[in-house]
């Protein structure tokens, strides 16, 4: 039993001994931090300068209805063949096939959970170049969108052109009936036709009062916000501002790296003289 208990707390860690060990470790992480740090500034003047530009498109809509979904979207986006090389050249690719196949990552598109919305952003060495990326590629599905809408706006208009011809058709048939008062001391087959011209004009009105409703609801869903092209739903946000250059973030994380390595360094050191001790002790026993 008390030989377990001295095994046990040979096998502790105490404070002391991780104070030693940060101890032992200085040189090593003098060293690693040095070297690190170095690479961290030669990283930082080596990679050049890269901007951001983001944009936040909206679907295109018919009749209050998208034409696809933000789903739809991003799937045909991800398709090696959706932008053509132009689009591609445009941001910096140089438009082969594993060019198109890895350009919508590049785009990083993201979808809104609450609204039809896709977010695209694009990098390139200046921001004009970030902008001009991503107006080729919203153009190219601005276009894509239209394409679908082109059936769905053909439809409405043909129902209110039928809807317009109809209610030309019923002012011209209210013209032909003339607007009559019911007698009540006129014959009874005067009576009749009266009362047959006085039902037809109402039935006529009531048609026309349903078609000027129906034309009135058609032509409000042929202009925006019901109807409208993508377009964006802000103004492309690029910024004059490097987003890989940032020489604090840098610094730091080139530090903390040769930290890390200095003490990796020490930790191995110290066991791997350890290991051998033991298995030398092993094979002592096995002999």
């Amino acid at each position: 039993m008390t030989t377990q208990s001295q095994q046990i707390e040979n096998d502790e860690i105490s404070l002391i001994d991780i104070l030693l060990f940060f101890k032992v470790s200085g040189r090593n992480v003098l060293i690693s931090t040095i070297v690190c740090l170095l690479i961290g500034v030669t990283y930082y003047f080596a990679v050049p300068r890269m901007y951001e530009a983001t944009a936040t498109i909206q679907m295109a809509m018919v009749a209050g209805e998208v034409v696809e979904t933000p789903e739809i979207l991003l799937e045909k986006i991800k398709l090696p063949l959706f932008f053509s090389s132009a689009a591609l050249q445009a941001c910096g690719s140089d438009g082969d096939l594993s060019s198109h196949t890895k350009f919508a990552d590049k785009l990083k598109p993201a979808i809104n959970k609450s609204a039809p919305l896709i977010s695209l952003s694009a990098q390139a060495r200046s921001t004009q170049e970030a902008r001009a990326c991503l107006d080729v590629v919203i153009s190219e599905i601005q276009k894509s969108q239209n394409d679908l809408a082109k059936p769905m706006l053909e439809q409405k208009k043909q129902k209110l052109a039928q809807s317009s011809d109809q209610l030309k058709a019923a002012e011209e048939m209210a013209k032909s009936f003339p607007t009559t008062k019911a007698n009540n001391n006129a014959a009874d087959a005067q009576f009749s036709a009266r009362t047959l011209v006085i039902s037809s004009n109402l039935a006529i009105a009531s048609e026309m009062s349903d078609l000027r409703r129906k034309i009135n609801n058609l032509e409000a869903e042929l202009i925006p916000p019901q109807t409208q092209p993508l377009s964006l739903a802000a103004p492309m946000y690029a910024p004059e501002v490097s987003n890989n250059k940032r020489p604090v973030f840098t610094l730091g994380l080139f530090l903390a790296l040769g930290v890390f390595l200095g003490l990796a360094v020490t930790g191995v050191q110290r066991v791997v003289p350890e290991i051998r001790r033991q298995m030398r002790e092993v094979e002592a026993k096995c002999v």
